[in-house]
């Protein structure tokens, strides 16, 4: 038997990520010895084996939500809205402690993490371990603190992101348990609205009672968004951007898609959910670059287009597309003009995309008012690019005129 464990606490929906994330350690590690604990809120069968086989020994435990809910005040409607926006299993953090009757250290990992080298150096705490919030983070937390001034806490206590925490035998030792960490959280979710409440209490426990906190280094829990993601040990995905859901994330960290693909070989089932930022920026390699030309390119077009640009319009700030959008002040998105890169590089194309009516005589009067415009067919008519701003601004006039009988 080991004597130190990981623990996660996850709902269902979130198998696959601490499947992938068991996995990214299992890669780097594959002789870990440490026990894995998955607390869960219902958890299938299959899911379970599936833990099972990527890490064997794995111990599942159903969380029982009621119950922690109740220790903090089951009527308050800070805790209710607290747990309705997360989940009851945020609070498995404060129960921590008890898995020191079994285990001289365990770590808590949040299941948006993605481990890309040895955890050796996690381990090396000899009470409390965390990661420090930047500065400024005591002032945001002021009004949660005022809660607690009847306490003296020790000013060398850090703040912490509770992403990854550890904890050994000696918080015991030392005064601290879980049923201290509750009774902080349930001040907390009855006088603080919005507090952290599943992240201060440590905190709290540590600064009143003047425990030892080793400060993990950033690389131990570093933040995706921050400067220099990309060479930590471990990745944390902070906010509503993960690294299944979210296309820069995905193509800037491939490892985390060959870890979730290691879980669904064991037969776990795979994220199924949306992607976001797909139209902002593209997953795939080739679409990457091909957007950055488009961008650079349309920057290059709007710079000389800003100064001539008529009022009533306004340049689509999608610009990494082959095309560019320009908006009529009080028409309908599906009502709009078009620009496109010409062949000839002096030249431009500009479409008219309006009610066949309104078009012609959009076409009919950029032909007629600007030197060398060509209507090409349809709706398309080709303008030199140094008169295009001649050319909106016969559009604008005619967009203006009566409509004839």
């Amino acid at each position: 038997m080991t004597s130190r464990a990981f623990v996660l606490g996850i709902t269902a929906d979130l198998a696959f990520a601490a499947g992938a994330l068991l996995s990214s350690i299992r890669a780097h590690d594959p002789g870990c010895d440490a026990t894995v604990v998955i607390l869960h809120d219902g958890l299938g069968p299959d899911q379970q084996e599936a833990f099972q086989r990527l890490w064997p020994g794995c111990r599942l435990r159903a969380f029982d939500a009621e119950a922690a809910v109740a220790r903090l005040g089951a009527a308050s409607p800070q805790v209710s809205g607290f747990v309705q926006h997360y989940s009851p299993l945020v609070l498995a953090k404060l129960d921590l402690p008890d898995f020191l009757a079994e285990f001289d250290k365990v770590v808590w990992l949040d299941a948006d993490i993605l481990v890309r080298g040895r955890l050796d150096a996690i381990w090396d705490f000899d009470c409390l371990a965390w990661r420090t919030l930047p500065a400024g983070a005591f002032k945001r937390r002021a009004t949660a603190l005022a809660v607690f001034d009847d306490l003296t806490l020790d000013p060398k206590v850090p703040l912490l992101n509770g992403g990854v925490i550890g904890v050994s035998r000696r918080f015991l030792q030392l005064g601290g348990s879980s049923a201290l960490l509750q009774c902080f959280a349930a001040r907390l979710a009855a006088d603080a609205p919005n507090a952290q409440i599943d992240e201060l209490p440590w905190y709290l426990v540590a600064a009143s009672l003047g425990l030892p906190v080793t400060v993990l280094r950033m690389a131990l829990n570093h933040p995706v968004g921050a400067k220099g993601a990309d060479a930590a040990v471990v990745v944390h995905a902070i906010g509503a951007h993960k690294f299944w859901n979210c296309t820069p994330l995905l193509q800037l960290f491939p490892d985390w898609s060959r870890h979730h693909e290691t879980w669904v070989e064991q037969g776990g089932r795979p994220y199924a959910g949306p992607v976001l930022l797909a139209d902002v920026h593209p997953l795939e390699p080739h679409e990457v670059l091909r957007a950055a030309q488009a961008r650079a390119h349309w920057l290059g077009v709007f710079k000389k287009l800003r100064p001539v640009l008529p009022k009533g319009m306004v340049v689509d700030l999608q610009h990494d597309r082959k095309h560019l959008r320009i908006f009529l002040h009080g028409r309908p998105e599906t009502e709009h003009l078009c620009l496109h890169r010409h062949a000839n590089e002096k030249r431009i194309g500009l479409e008219v995309v309006l009610p066949p009516d309104l078009q012609a005589r959009v076409v009919e009067a950029v032909c007629g008012a600007v030197k060398w415009a060509r209507h090409e067919k349809g709706a398309l008519i080709s303008v030199p690019v140094t008169h295009i701003g001649a050319a909106l601004a016969a559009i604008d006039t005619a967009l203006d005129a009566p409509v004839r009988p």
